[in-house]
């Protein structure tokens, strides 16, 4: 049984089908976004999804907003020796025709001021403006603390 139930897990992660379903806008597609649970106090948590841009022409991220916190924004974890730090971000980057990846431990964007913790299979909506492709509601899922990917 636990056999059929890991590989139930992967297929669901492989074929897209975990977390939120993507949306569009322009030529840039957000897939499978989600955040990691918190305790009910937290006053911040953070968001990870993936941006594919089928376009000619990069983009980049203007603005993040969301009821659930006071204000978004875009973090980067960076490594120095055996000490982990975030760095705000001024705006992210989707390359030509490719890929960014926000994900645990790299980029992602940040909720500050959260309005109340974030529970497991909450959903809510965080509104991202690009600059060429304007601007998408992306659907985000809560999934469990320590998460490390959708579930």
């Amino acid at each position: 049984m636990k056999t059929i139930l890991m590989a139930g897990t992967i297929i669901l992660s492989l074929t897209g089908l975990a977390g939120a379903a993507p949306v569009s806008v322009g030529d840039l597609s957000v897939e499978r976004a989600w955040a990691r649970a918190t305790i009910p106090s937290a006053k911040t948590g953070a968001v990870y999804f993936t941006i594919r841009n089928t376009g000619a022409r990069p983009d980049r991220i203007l603005a993040l907003e969301t009821t659930v916190a006071g204000h978004a924004m875009p973090h980067q974890t960076m490594q120095e020796g055996d000490v982990s730090r975030m760095v705000e971000e001024n705006s992210l980057s989707v390359p030509a025709a490719g890929v960014l990846e926000l994900k645990p431990g790299g980029t992602h964007i940040m909720l500050m001021d959260l309005k109340g913790g974030l529970n497991p299979g909450q959903s809510f909506i965080l509104s991202v403006t690009f600059e060429q492709a304007g601007t998408v509601s992306v659907p985000v899922t809560v999934g469990r603390a320590g998460a490390m990917g959708p579930e």
